[in-house]
């Protein structure tokens, strides 16, 4: 069963977006879980409570050696691209060096809204050493995509992870799929291409009876695949209004709506507020007045007038 946790990770993303939402993120996960260490790995400004974890402590071998295998292939900036990759690195780092068996993993743009102690509880029946959101798909249809936006890791899987995505920019067979996938989205003239969320496909892939999917409904416990769409792992799964899911607050937490009237309402760990989504994070935030929220705020005000303009 997942192992006891005491650590809420955030990426390191926020280096090259540091936006206004990042904050509402990190207090609402200390909010939620305040029993956790909440760590953010960047070099950002310091946020009262949380634990920053400077970029330039973490190097590693392993790092070195991916950049030099790293070869691009995707419609996305390069730099973004790879940084992806990275930050599962520099996550793995970071446990090695902290001694962390385990964590919990959310981008910058994820609301988490329950206390580890009750995600392990919940998920306490199941074996897992990871955990990681891949919606339903098929393999010849070049989608291969799991979504680490919020992940669960034990030091084990993760470095197995690292590894894998090494071999995968060094070894013939995985080449040749990732070529393949590449030049399936150049003929069809799709963007997008070769990134991380590939590769944990192909980590998924391999190791099923290892890791959990966290966008399937479990006993009706569930993570946010994307606010902005109806699926999570099926698709669609739950309802959606005025262009995000909707979503019902029982006792501060949200619960989602199935499209499947017959099922009971899903209770959602986590929301992920991708792309257009970020907007709404303000309103869905529940955590208590932080430093700067006021100046945060005002960015938020004055980015919607800025969206507004023709």
């Amino acid at each position: 069963s997942m192992k006891p946790l005491s650590r809420i990770l955030f990426n390191p993303f926020v280096l090259y977006l540091d936006r206004w939402y990042l904050p509402y993120a990190l207090y609402q996960a200390k909010f939620a879980s305040p029993n956790s260490e909440v760590v953010l790995i960047g070099d950002n400004p310091n946020f009262k409570g949380i634990q920053i974890e400077p970029l330039d402590k973490i190097q590693s071998e392993k790092i070195q050696k991916f950049k030099q295998c790293y070869s691009h292939r995707s419609t996305n900036k390069e730099s973004f691209e790879l940084f992806c990759w990275l930050r599962w690195f520099y996550l793995l780092e970071y446990m090695y060096q902290n001694k962390v068996s385990s964590v919990l993993h959310l981008d910058s743009d994820v609301l988490l809204y329950s206390p580890i102690e009750e995600i392990s509880n919940c998920y306490g029946h199941l074996n897992w050493e990871c955990g990681l959101s891949i919606p339903k798909q098929d393999s010849n249809s070049f989608t291969w995509s799991a979504s680490g936006h919020i992940s669960y890791w034990t030091i084990t899987t993760l470095e197995d992870f690292c590894n894998l995505t090494i071999a995968s920019f060094s070894e013939r067979e995985y080449l040749e799929r990732y070529q393949k996938k590449w030049d399936w989205h150049l003929s069809q003239n799709k963007s997008g291409g070769i990134c991380d969320m590939t590769t944990l496909y192909l980590f998924w892939e391999a190791n099923q009876n290892r890791i959990i999917n966290m966008a399937k409904s479990e006993q009706s416990n569930v993570f946010d695949l994307n606010m902005n769409i109806a699926s999570n792992y099926e698709n669609p799964q739950y309802v959606t209004e005025s262009g995000i899911k909707k979503v019902h607050f029982v006792n501060g937490h949200p619960f989602l709506v199935p499209i499947n009237q017959t099922e009971a309402l899903d209770r959602a760990h986590a929301l992920h507020f991708q792309g257009g989504a970020k907007r709404y994070i303000r309103d869905f935030y529940t955590g208590p007045s932080f430093p700067g929220k006021t100046y945060a705020d005002t960015l938020f005000f004055l980015q919607s007038i800025k969206a507004k303009l023709p």
